[in-house]
Formats: structure tokens, C-alpha cells, sequence
């Protein structure tokens, strides 16, 4: 499978999760993290890691606003 590393933030906001969910993943060691090499401050998640475990969700039947 390959990988594809991505900022925490930029995988909530594609996934349409929070942040602090996926922070708290990667706290306990539930998903893999690297160091970013362009921030020292931020970590990259292995977003196709992330997409099995959150699937799409489905919005049939739901109407949009």
C-alpha cells in the first residue's frame, strides 16, 4: 500500500474529522506519525492510513442546506 504523508490538520480537513481526533490517534500510537521536514512544529500522518479507518461518509438522504 503506499503512503501518503500529509499534514494533521490537511487530513482532518479532508476527512472531515477534528484535529484533536487525530491528534489523540497518534498520542496512544494508533496511527504513524513522521517529523515534517519543513516545520519542526507540525507532524505528517500517513493519510491513507487515516482514509481506512475513516471511510467517506455517505450524504445520501440527507438533504444539503
Amino acid at each position: 500500500m503506499d503512503e501518503e504523508w500529509i499534514t494533521m490538520s490537511e487530513a482532518a480537513s479532508r476527512l472531515g474529522i477534528s484535529l484533536s481526533k487525530i491528534s489523540r490517534l497518534a498520542a496512544v500510537g494508533r496511527i504513524k506519525t513522521n517529523l515534517n521536514p519543513y516545520d519542526e512544529r507540525t507532524k505528517l500522518v500517513d493519510f491513507t492510513e487515516l482514509r481506512a479507518m475513516f471511510p467517506p461518509r455517505s450524504t445520501k438522504g440527507k438533504q444539503v442546506k
